[in-house]
């Protein structure tokens, strides 16, 4: 038994040094190059299940030493018989680019019930967003990313 959990302390021990070292490699790498790392426009929800009349927040941040640039409008996705089908939505979007500088957030909002043309039914749902990410480095181009978050509707 002793023999057990010695190898227990071991395996975390090994794990604790993969990680802290992992997180060494990204610090250093910021530090260095003065870069953060691709793919670090982050949305998110506020939480993670809703019932239809509550207000489902979504953030958009920035961890990025470039610009990010996108447009007020999202999609709100259904996931149905093993496919995500887009819930039209009865909203009126404004044309204005937003931007984020480096460390930034933006937060937009809408609320199943009056937002959804459909009432909405309980289920697993996505938010899609589209972004624009500006130069991280000299000579680098605009590049579009995809952002999603996954909630559920009760």
């Amino acid at each position: 038994m002793n023999e057990k959990r010695r190898a227990g302390r071991v395996k975390r021990g090994l794990l604790i040094a993969a990680l802290v070292l992992a997180v060494l490699v990204v610090v250093a790498t910021v530090v260095v190059t003065g870069v953060v790392p691709m793919g670090t426009v982050i949305l998110r929800l506020d939480q993670e299940t809703y019932s239809p009349n509550e207000t489902v927040t979504l953030t958009i941040r920035s961890l990025r030493t470039g610009s990010v640039c996108f447009g007020s409008p999202f999609r709100v996705q259904r996931f149905e018989n093993g496919n995500w089908v887009d819930v039209p939505l009865d909203r009126f979007w404004t044309m204005e680019l937003i931007g984020i500088g480096p460390g930034g957030a933006c937060r937009q909002s809408f609320v199943p019930a009056q937002d959804f043309f459909e009432t909405p039914i309980p289920g697993r749902y996505r938010v899609v967003k589209e972004v624009q990410v500006g130069m991280i480095h000299a000579g680098a181009n605009r590049e579009t990313r995809i952002l999603i978050a996954e909630f559920r509707i009760r």
